[in-house]
């Protein structure tokens, strides 16, 4: 199973816990990596081997769209502490960052 599916099938597993907040536009430098640049999620992903900052567009039958915003530890295929470190923003638009950022994938990693 590839990457992307792994974490989709994780998501499902969680998704009526994971927060959810609307967002007009979406913004990259705030909403994405802003998110994982605050130093409790980075102490996690430097405490747990093998967990990645991702994020995944998705586009929904409304014209809007689905982020999220996750820390998913490849190792055990698991969300990491999904309460706390999950998001789902559905927002109507992306901006110019983030749509260049996505380009025509899915999912980004961040490093």
């Amino acid at each position: 199973m590839s990457l992307i599916a792994d974490i989709k099938q994780a998501l499902k597993a969680v998704w009526n816990f994971i927060k959810k907040i609307f967002q007009k536009i979406l913004n990259f430098l705030k909403n994405i990596a802003g998110y994982f640049r605050q130093p409790e999620r980075i102490k996690k992903i430097q405490e747990n081997p093998g967990t990645l900052a991702i994020t995944i567009k998705e586009n929904l039958d409304n014209g809007n769209f689905a982020v999220v915003n996750c820390l998913f530890n490849e190792n055990t295929g698991e969300i990491l502490d999904y309460d706390n470190d999950a998001l789902i923003i559905e927002t109507e638009s992306l901006d110019a960052q983030t749509i260049s950022t996505f380009g025509s994938k899915d999912m980004i990693i961040l490093k």
